[in-house]
């Protein structure tokens, strides 16, 4: 992923990614949101390379999905598991993502203040190993972002 996950999120995707991608899946993201003792959540998206996900697809994943944190045990203490699609504003987190939507409508939110500001959204313009530049279409404005500024980024789909 060319977008930095939060670590233990990380460390979940690189245990699961393998056994996902042999199942014919793609592991599109992984976001832990540490709670109280009973209340983090543990959120893994997941697609299908041609064609989209099922609710039946997410119903045959999530039990091997447990049973695999259940084998690793990479998450200390309780926590709520949901296995999902990454829905139509799919987040973009690899480098073949922001290829995938070069030409579309995007989201971003950056760390730290960018340009006065931290969330842009406009068409995703150009796509480099180091980093994106998205245009503002009202003010035709250009911005380049490097990887390591951008905190999340989604594919925007607008409904005419």
């Amino acid at each position: 992923m060319v977008l930095q996950l939060e670590p233990l999120a990380k460390k979940v995707a690189d245990l699961l990614e393998p056994h996902i991608e042999r199942l014919g899946y793609e592991l599109v993201n992984v976001e832990f949101r540490q709670g109280t003792r009973h209340h983090s959540l543990l959120r893994l998206l997941v697609d299908k390379p041609e064609g989209g996900i099922t609710l039946s697809d997410l119903e045959r994943l999530s039990p091997i999905i447990g049973d695999l944190l259940d084998v690793y045990d990479p998450v200390d203490g309780s926590y709520t598991m949901e296995v999902s699609s990454p829905g139509i504003n799919r987040p973009l987190a690899k480098l073949k993502d922001f290829e995938a939507y070069r030409g579309k409508r995007v989201r971003i939110r950056t760390h730290r203040l960018h340009e006065g500001r931290k969330n842009f959204e406009g068409v995703l313009v150009d796509v480099r190993p180091d980093g994106i530049d998205l245009e503002d279409q009202s003010s035709r404005q250009r911005h380049a972002f490097s990887f390591n500024e951008i905190q999340g980024a989604n594919y925007e789909h607008k409904f005419d």
